[in-house]
């Protein structure tokens, strides 16, 4: 069987597609997740850079205090950034004058450490300072933050550390204890502290803008990385898909070859199931119909051995009988050809006007009997694709038929239309000839087959059996109706 159109281009599977965004859904994902992780990264990075500086600042610092204390603190030229600790105004030799008049005070480890605080603070912004729960100077005070520190020192904890915000920003706050030493009673024995007790912390606050900058910096750049990443994926993926979906569109094209073989094969064995029962039929029409007028022939040459000499009309008559024995043998003969040759040839498909092909050998069947009565009912515009020359050899068949079983009745009618039968067009032909018994439509289309009430009408029985071959061809379906007396219609289609 051949089409006349092509399978229509298959598309990627549903679940392929879902596939495809699916995974590219999962890959955004990932890489957002990334970004995410990255970036807390960075911040916490730059939070352990700011604890790392702050806890370098308390070493320098509490090593500036180690140094002081262990030289009994030191004297520097009193100025306004320096003037004298008014908290140790009971220290002996607080202030002291050189030999060339010049005002020297004392700068303990605490009072060192608050200038230290506030040259790093003008310097780069860190901030420092010395507390207790119980200071002396109201200054030392400890702020919330630094209270809560206090507190946990008294329970052992060694370090507290934290990102708070500030009146001027936001800063990483770390806070260590600071013991007595013997060096700090010089200062704080009035207040009952021993060697070794915890007296207070010193609290080292690191502006954490700069670095959360630096953060940023980084993060941007490895955001770039990312999206170029997360980009290449979906190319990725885009490329994947493509190339999956051109595999899929390869085998779905193989299976619908495989599929037109399979049918092919399955329509080939169907017609060579056809034409074996065809050559069947043919073995017993050579049996018997050729063999009928070839021994007609026999018989006739035979009697002629024994007509007298000069018995002429005897002779004819004899004669007469072989030519249309032979005839009968030749129509047989050209009928088999016809019906072998039918579908050598592949299908040239085209727009066929079935009215007026119809209306055409409907003209040529009156021209052959002008004296017969006759009406003709030709549907109008009926349209179909197929084989221009074997549609006219259906639509003859058909219609010859037609004509040749109606010529008993005093008028023929013959009509040629269109109907639609399970939602298919399907042309048809309908005449008021002999009909036939409906127990036969099976056997209507089989080769060398003729009814019974057909045996006195002229016709090999291939007629109906070429039809259905050419329809076959077609990829259509065919059919017939019938009531022994009152006529018969044949349809089909061909799609």
């Amino acid at each position: 069987m051949e089409h006349s159109q092509q399978p229509a281009a298959l598309s990627a599977p549903q679940s392929l597609t879902c596939y495809k965004w699916g995974l590219a859904f999962g890959w955004t994902v990932v890489i957002a997740l990334l970004l995410v992780i990255n970036y807390r990264h960075e911040r916490s990075q730059a939070v352990e850079t700011a604890r790392t500086q702050a806890r370098s600042q308390y070493q320098r610092d509490l090593t500036y205090r180690h140094w002081n204390a262990a030289y009994g603190a030191v004297y520097v030229p009193v100025s306004p950034q320096i003037p004298p600790n008014p908290y140790l105004v009971e220290v002996p030799e607080r202030d002291l004058f050189t030999t060339g008049g010049k005002h020297l005070t004392l700068v303990n480890p605490a009072y060192m450490s608050r200038l230290v605080f506030d040259l790093a603070a003008r310097s780069y912004g860190d901030k420092g300072h010395i507390t207790s729960l119980n200071p002396l100077r109201p200054e030392n005070r400890p702020d919330p933050w630094e209270t809560g520190a206090l507190i946990a020192f008294d329970h052992g904890v060694l370090e507290q550390s934290s990102v708070v915000d500030m009146a001027d920003g936001r800063f990483l706050r770390l806070m260590k204890p600071l013991k007595t030493e013997t060096e700090c009673l010089r200062c704080h024995g009035k207040q009952g502290y021993r060697v070794g007790e915890v007296r207070g912390g010193l609290s080292v606050a690191v502006p954490m803008a700069p670095l959360l900058a630096v953060a940023m910096q980084n993060w941007l750049v490895n955001a770039a990385s990312f999206l170029l990443l997360w980009a290449l994926g979906l190319l990725g993926i885009g490329i994947g898909a493509r190339s999956l979906t051109r595999t899929i569109h390869e085998r779905d094209q193989a299976e619908q070859r495989l599929i037109e073989l399979n049918r092919d094969l399955s329509l080939r064995g169907r017609e060579l199931e056809a034409a074996n029962r065809e050559l069947d039929a043919f073995c017993s029409t050579v049996s018997h119909d050729l063999r009928t007028p070839l021994t007609a022939v026999s018989g006739y040459c035979q009697l002629l051995k024994y007509i007298p000499d000069h018995d002429r009309d005897v002779e004819k008559q004899y004669i007469d009988a072989i030519l249309v024995s032979v005839e009968k043998a030749d129509e047989l003969i050209t009928a088999l050809l016809k019906f072998a040759r039918i579908t050598a040839n592949p299908l040239v498909l085209a727009e066929v006007d079935l009215s007026a092909l119809a209306n055409d050998i409907a003209a040529g069947l009156m021209a052959r009997e002008p004296l017969r009565s006759a009406v003709f009912t030709i549907a109008k515009e009926m349209g179909v694709r197929a084989d221009a020359v074997l549609l006219r050899v259906v639509m003859q068949n058909l219609m010859g038929n037609a004509w040749k079983y109606s010529s008993h009745c005093a008028e023929t009618l013959i009509e040629v239309g269109v109907q639609c039968r399970d939602g298919r067009d399907f042309f048809f032909v309908r005449d008021n000839g002999i009909g036939f018994d409906s127990s036969h439509a099976e056997h209507v289309f089989e080769a060398f087959q003729r009814l019974p009430n057909a045996e006195a009408f002229e016709g090999a029985g291939i007629g109906l059996a070429t039809v259905k071959r050419i329809v076959q061809r077609h990829g259509g379906r065919i059919g017939c109706e019938g009531e022994v007396g009152k006529g018969a219609i044949i349809y089909f289609s061909l799609q």
